[in-house]
C-alpha cells in the first residue's frame, strides 16, 4: 500500500471565514482505476489554554489558534487508513 497527499491550500483564513470545505479525493493506481470522493468541513475556532473551545464563529479572529499543515495531513491520513 501507498498514499500520496497533494494539497493547493497553503492554510485557512479565519478573516473570511470560520467553516472550510476540503475535497478528499481517493484513488487507487490500478487499470481501471476507482476512486472515492468526499468533503472534509474545516471549522476554524478559538480556544483557551486547556484546549477547551471559546468561539466558533466570524468574531473569533484575534486568536492565534488555527489547523495546522501538518494537523490536516494528519487527519487525511487516518482517513486513508480507515478506508
Amino acid at each position: 500500500n501507498t498514499a500520496g497527499i497533494f494539497t493547493r491550500r497553503n492554510g485557512f483564513d479565519r478573516m473570511h471565514k470560520s467553516i472550510h470545505l476540503v475535497a478528499v479525493v481517493i484513488s487507487d493506481g490500478h487499470i481501471p482505476m476507482q476512486s472515492s470522493t468526499g468533503t472534509l468541513t474545516i471549522r476554524v475556532c478559538t480556544c483557551d489554554r486547556e484546549g477547551n473551545m471559546e468561539m466558533c464563529n466570524a468574531a473569533a479572529l484575534t486568536s492565534s489558534a488555527g489547523l495546522s499543515t501538518g494537523a490536516l495531513v494528519a487527519i487525511l491520513l487516518c482517513i486513508l487508513i480507515l478506508l
